[in-house]
């Protein structure tokens, strides 16, 4: 912060430094602080400006200097795309009104999933402890580019039940992209009681890209 602020030094070293200048080293640089701090108070234009600077413009939005201009950072939100829906394998189908869909932000570098798959049509449980593929290469879904930044991502979903006596469930979920695959894998196991789980839910299972 060399330029930004131009302290006078006192020279040279105690004990043989001179009185204070009261006016070029304490009111001018008074003057100084006043003049850049007023800025991220009311807003403004920075002079001798450095790069990674931060503060707000006259229309007191929040600005970084990159060197060349005011930047006015990214909106996070605008940067995600629409939802799309994941085809899902066989005999695994979508919950009704709930279809699995997907989304990514590129501002982010984030997949976000939501929606919810059944064991089958018939909403039959989940087998206790077994690994179920919800997409995979077979079929168009989530495209390679957007595989997890560390392979596998392990997260947990939730899981209820549309029939059958109440049972705590839930669900591990990995995604992963298997040698030259064109999509993203993503597979289940099923946790909890005995006939639970008839179904499963993607929302809030997320990564980074």
């Amino acid at each position: 912060m060399a330029d930004y602020f131009n302290f006078t030094k006192i020279l040279p070293v105690p004990p043989n430094d001179p009185l204070v200048n009261e006016v070029t080293q304490l009111n001018d640089n008074w003057d100084v602080a006043e003049t850049k701090l007023n800025v991220y108070v009311n807003g403004g234009t920075l002079t001798l400006t450095e790069i990674g600077q931060e503060y707000f413009d006259n229309n007191f939005r929040f600005t970084v200097w990159d060197g060349a201009a005011a930047r006015i950072p990214d909106d996070i939100d605008a940067g995600w795309s629409a939802w799309t829906a994941i085809p899902i394998l066989a005999p695994r189908v979508a919950r009704a009104s709930v279809t699995p869909r997907w989304r990514n932000n590129s501002a982010y570098r984030m997949v976000e999933l939501s929606g919810g798959v059944q064991f089958d049509a018939g909403a039959n449980p989940w087998t206790l402890g077994g690994t179920f593929t919800i997409t995979n290469d077979a079929l168009p879904g989530i495209p390679a580019a957007f595989q997890p930044i560390s392979l596998p991502h392990k997260g947990v979903a939730g899981a209820g039940l549309v029939s059958g006596g109440a049972v705590v469930a839930g669900a591990a979920i990995t995604v992963d992209k298997p040698g030259g695959n064109t999509y993203v894998r993503i597979f289940v196991q099923y946790m909890g009681g005995p006939g639970g789980g008839n179904f499963i839910q993607l929302d809030h299972v997320w990564w980074w890209y």
